[in-house]
C-alpha cells in the first residue's frame, strides 16, 4: 500500500477505531493499542479488501481490530478463553445500525457536545470532577457534599439523561431534555 493512501485510510478511521474498541470494552490505553496494531496488520496485509467496492475499509479495520482484540483477551489470561462471539457480532450489528447510520459515527459526538452545553452546572461538574480529573468516587462525594453511593447514583442518572438526549437528537427516540 502506497504510503499516502495509508495515511488517508488512519485519517478516515482511526477515531471511529477507537469508538469502535471502547464500545467493546477495551480500556483507553489498550484502545490506542489496538488501533494501531489494526493499521499494522492492514499495512502488512495490503489487502484489496481496502480498495474493493464489495467491501469497506471501516468493516474490514473493524474485524481486524475484533480479532486483535479477541486474541489479547485470550493472551492476558494465558489460558484458552470462550468469548461469546455472539456478542461481538451483535456489537457489529449495532454499531453499523445505531452508531454509523451511513456516515462515520461523528453525529454521536457532536449530540453529545450539545447535550452537554444544555447540562446544569451541577452535571457538568460532577463530569470535570469524576471523568475529566478522575477523581475517585470518594474524592467526588467530599467535593459534592455527597455520600460515595450518591456519587454512583448521580452518575448513572446524568449519564442516562445524557443518553436521552443524544438520542433525541439523532431522531432515535428517547425522553426531552438532558
Amino acid at each position: 500500500m502506497e504510503r499516502r493512501t495509508f495515511e488517508i485510510l488512519v485519517r478516515a478511521h482511526q477515531a471511529q477505531l477507537y469508538r469502535y474498541a471502547r464500545y467493546l470494552g477495551a480500556s483507553p490505553a489498550y484502545c490506542e493499542d489496538l488501533v494501531q496494531d489494526t493499521f499494522l496488520a492492514a499495512f502488512r496485509s495490503e489487502s484489496v479488501a481496502l480498495a474493493s467496492d464489495s467491501t469497506s475499509p471501516g468493516a474490514y479495520l473493524r474485524g481486524i481490530l475484533r480479532n486483535t482484540f479477541l486474541a489479547g483477551c485470550r493472551k492476558m489470561r494465558n489460558l484458552p478463553v470462550i468469548i461469546n462471539t455472539e456478542y461481538l457480532d451483535g456489537a457489529e450489528s449495532v454499531w453499523q445500525s445505531e452508531f454509523l447510520r451511513g456516515g462515520d459515527g461523528f453525529d454521536y459526538v457532536e449530540a453529545l457536545r450539545q447535550c452537554l452545553k444544555v447540562l446544569d452546572e451541577k452535571g457538568r461538574r460532577f463530569l470535570d470532577l469524576f471523568y475529566g480529573r478522575g477523581h475517585s468516587r470518594q474524592e467526588v462525594a467530599s467535593e459534592m457534599h455527597l455520600t460515595p453511593d450518591g456519587v454512583k447514583t448521580a452518575g448513572r442518572r446524568i449519564r442516562a439523561r445524557l443518553g436521552e438526549c443524544v438520542r433525541r437528537r439523532l431522531g432515535m427516540g428517547g425522553a426531552a431534555g438532558a
